[in-house]
């Protein structure tokens, strides 16, 4: 009679296996340590460890309470001061209760090597260190160290657009952005994607000396937009009470995938790929992409963070690039193009 390998609980998200529980447990926030606090661990494997917080990681080590008890872990690294960067100081210094191998990208057979060509090429600073060559580097100096006016600014759009996104950054004493994106899938002109800010508004209250209520900044929004056939508009998923505004003039704002370092990254990709360029008119996002910083109070005690000074035009072009997914179609797809409509 065929007895099964293990058992799948899915109510409690568990395996059993012969006398053994495993626990199947998600540790992206602190909600994980009541999962994790008073249970005895023999053997743990935790993946992409490098983005559990310091407190889970800690509790997730006292539970390996048992003289046999074993942690495995595979990540990214991070910055130097991380928690899990001492556990590999610990392992190079020759500390027995500690292993660590290092691995660049190379290393890894599985991945086509036309994947890490375009990688270590779209890569720069921080994350070319970090994702392709395996390095605990800190975060300094200029976030886009790459961006080049010769390069990555146009006077006219690269082809024609199959469609326009819209990206919000709301504002009230600080400023409002909105971005207006074009995209090429490459359908029509069987060529690689292409993205671009093709038009930005801008609305500082210190320089016009004035603030906007909602209702002004959609009214503004409204009409900006209104030319443009749009497949999405993403927004700060904070900004709730604007988001309403929009809604009752019958737009669909999308919240944006806000992570910080995924966006930077992600815009940083695909400027490096030649994908994604800025419209000389948008000369507040051009201005802004150059002085985009890290803080470095904050890198100092741990923290890796952009500096908060003159950044909504970039957080807006982070929230478009890291939310929508280009989609290049076949020549055959008879969907139409260009389908955000109005509810």
């Amino acid at each position: 009679m065929f007895r099964p390998f293990c058992t799948w609980s899915k109510g409690n998200n568990t395996l059993l296996f012969a006398d053994k529980t495993i626990f199947c447990i998600g540790a992206g926030d602190e909600g994980s340590l009541g999962l994790i606090q008073g249970i005895t661990v023999d053997l743990c494997y935790c993946d992409e460890f490098t983005l559990y917080p310091d407190n889970v990681i800690e509790m997730i080590k006292n539970r390996l309470s048992r003289d046999h008890s074993k942690l495995f872990a595979s990540m990214n690294p991070k910055h130097p001061g991380h928690i899990l960067k001492k556990w590999v100081d610990l392992a190079d210094e020759g500390n027995p209760n500690y292993y660590a191998l290092h691995f660049t990208l190379d290393h890894n057979p599985y991945i086509s090597q036309a994947y890490k060509d375009d990688l270590r090429t779209t890569s720069s600073g921080l994350f070319y260190k970090r994702y392709y060559l395996g390095l605990w580097s800190l975060a300094e100096g200029a976030i886009f160290d790459f961006f080049d006016r010769d390069i990555h600014v146009l006077s006219s759009p690269p082809c024609a657009a199959e469609y326009w996104i819209a990206a919000i950054d709301y504002g009230a004493v600080n400023p409002f952005a909105c971005l207006i994106l074009g995209v090429s899938t490459g359908r029509y002109t069987q060529s690689d994607p292409k993205i671009w800010v093709e038009k930005e508004y801008y609305y500082d209250p210190k320089i016009h000396q004035k603030q906007k209520t909602n209702f002004e900044f959609a009214n503004d929004v409204e009409r900006f937009l209104a030319p443009y056939s749009l497949r999405g508009i993403y927004i700060d998923p904070s900004a709730a009470a604007f988001k309403e505004e929009l809604r009752r003039r019958s737009l669909r704002p999308i919240d944006a995938n806000n992570e910080v370092e995924y966006g930077i990254q992600k815009v940083s990709e695909e400027m490096m790929k030649g994908t994604l360029t800025i419209l000389s008119c948008c000369k507040n996002l051009i201005r802004e992409m150059e002085g985009y910083v890290w803080d470095n109070k904050k890198t100092e005690k741990g923290k890796e963070e952009p500096l908060k000074r003159q950044d909504h035009a970039v957080d807006a072009l982070r929230y478009g690039i890291a939310t929508h997914k280009i989609v290049r179609s076949s020549l055959n797809d008879h969907d139409p193009i260009g389908g955000f409509r109005r509810m």
